[in-house]
């Protein structure tokens, strides 16, 4: 996952908290969330999972390369690659727990 994907999808996760907390207009529903680089939430959202999942598979499929022997990989190469899958994993993680609390939040509302 990218620094870019994960700045905007704190933006996003900023502004739906704001319009929680009844300081923005709501977006009305039929009209999707676009961001100025004509990606929606949800599009966004589906890359990075999609990013994180491909983090992960790679790093598995060196690890598997470096345990069988089939590549010249060094050990250094696949604990990178580890270390990486396993930040992005946790940033997701980070991402997910944010929504389910923004989620709460706005489900809490009383109108």
């Amino acid at each position: 996952m990218s620094a870019d994907n994960v700045q905007n999808l704190l933006s996003q996760m900023r502004v739906m908290s704001d319009m929680a907390a009844g300081q923005l207009a709501p977006v009305t529903p039929s009209a999707p969330t676009v961001n100025a680089d004509g990606n929606d939430f949800q599009g966004l959202l589906r890359q990075a999972v999609h990013e994180v999942n491909q983090a992960q598979n790679t790093a598995q499929d060196k690890v598997q390369a470096f345990s069988t022997g089939e590549s010249n990989m060094t050990l250094e190469e696949v604990m990178v690659s580890l270390q990486k899958a396993n930040l992005s994993f946790q940033s997701m993680i980070a991402v997910r727990n944010r929504l389910v609390d923004a989620y709460k939040e706005v489900t809490n509302l009383q109108v």
